[in-house]
């Protein structure tokens, strides 16, 4: 039955998302938040009654998001009660809060805690990503029109801005599952086989059709870093073999973007005689604002002109295009370091766990890995919104995996110390 919820508030979400259902209850409450706190409320009268495994190892990750979150609550109620900005918004600043932060914490433990062992949250992980290729599949029929789905909106410069209605959100996302993708396609038989290799092998077009300049360099950054991290669990050959079956497959993405936007294409790269503002799409430019403006007030290097500030600051525009800026610009020095330690301590977390994992399961760590690092190289260039309900349960499941093979693990050395005693 929890499966079936987790599965459910994870398609209701993505429906809710790609057909604009507008499934709300009140303002900053839809039926996604209903269905979370369902879910948030069973797993903490389970852990009240003593039904419910603390899962102590991933604690410290725990730790840095509750004091985030805290840490984010107090600016706002700095901000609110002593009127350090007239123009900010209280409510709508509190429903950023609840959405941007409290809900990403909800669905990472609903996720993590809500399969009960490795077989649950392996078949969950299964349903989300199955979910997502399936959208990413009519995705790919709507934007050629085979046939004509009038699902994804079509942009001027004609760059596919996928369900999430943007470019870079997108192609974010897309860094993120075309490894798990495959990791599950290496780890799977049959029919699921072949419906992970579509799924990776549509993801890795849709990619390309983005024309995201950040997400392409995340992932080539970010699968590099990783190869290093995890470098004593791979062999050469699959790593000579992938490079060989990736080399195909951009083949037929450059075919299929020559086909269906190669101005937009060959403009996101054409550099020559473009300032480095205008090369970056005006981020640098952003940047330079947001840093300027702290410089005014230089305390705010270390606590942050306060949750949601910035639209504030800067007349309604949504962020600088950067998640690490916007998290120093908001919260400081200290609600910056406390995200890094998030993604720095999970990423550290896998890949220590990598020697107790079984063989068959490590290409599924591994592409998580690569995701989860390739997604944190294009926050550079990226604020994310939407798109972090799904990488934030996609990151629980997996979390809950990992720490039962490190169980399994840590059960089978105490079984044969046992019986050499005996």
């Amino acid at each position: 039955m929890r499966q079936f919820l987790l599965v459910s508030l994870f398609a209701i979400l993505l429906s809710d998302i790609m057909l604009g259902l507008g499934l709300t209850l009140g303002p900053g409450l839809s039926l996604k938040n209903a269905m979370l706190y369902v879910l948030f409320v069973a797993l903490v009268l389970e852990f009240a009654t003593g039904s419910r495994d603390s899962l102590s190892e991933t604690w410290p990750v725990h730790t840095a998001w509750f004091l985030l979150v805290a840490y984010a609550t107090f600016t706002w109620l700095a901000i609110v009660t002593i009127g350090i900005h007239r123009a900010y918004d209280a409510v709508q600043g509190f429903i950023a809060l609840k959405s941007q932060l409290i809900d990403l914490f909800l669905f990472l433990l609903v996720y993590l805690y809500g399969p009960k062992d490795s077989s649950a949250a392996l078949n969950l992980l299964r349903w989300l990503i199955a979910i997502l290729v399936i959208v990413n599949l009519l995705t790919l029929m709507d934007v050629l029109n085979m046939p004509d789905l009038g699902i994804i909106i079509d942009r001027s410069d004609g760059r596919l801005a996928g369900p999430v209605n943007e470019v870079n959100q997108y192609g974010a996302i897309l860094i993120l599952i075309i490894p798990i993708t495959v990791g599950l396609m290496l780890n799977s038989v049959g029919w699921r086989k072949g419906l992970f290799s579509m799924g990776a092998f549509i993801a890795f077009v849709l990619l390309g059709l983005t024309v995201s300049r950040g997400s392409y360099l995340g992932l080539a950054v970010g699968g590099l870093v990783a190869l290093y991290l995890v470098r004593d669990h791979v062999r050469r050959e699959s790593i000579v073999k992938g490079a060989a079956i990736i080399f195909g497959i951009l083949i037929v993405v450059a075919a299929v973007i020559a086909y269906q936007n190669p101005e937009g294409f060959m403009a996101q790269f054409n550099f020559a005689g473009r300032s480095l503002d205008t090369a970056s799409s005006g981020r640098i430019d952003f940047w330079r604002q947001a840093l300027t403006m702290m410089s005014y007030w230089p305390i705010s290097f270390v606590t942050g002109y306060g949750w949601s500030a910035y639209p504030t600051l800067f007349l309604g525009y949504g962020d600088p295009h950067n998640t690490y800026l916007m998290y120093w610009f908001d919260l400081g020095i200290v609600g910056l370091a406390l995200y890094v330690f998030i993604a720095a301590w999970i990423i550290k977390f896998a890949v220590q766990s990598l020697p107790l994992i079984a063989s068959d399961w490590k290409p599924l760590i591994i592409g998580f890995i690569v995701g989860f690092l390739a997604l944190h190289v294009a926050l550079f260039f990226v604020g994310l919104y939407q798109p972090w309900l799904f990488i934030w349960a996609i990151t629980g499941v997996t979390l809950r995996l990992v720490v039962e093979e490190r169980r399994r693990w840590s059960g089978e050395i105490a079984k044969s110390i046992n019986t050499e005693d005996q």
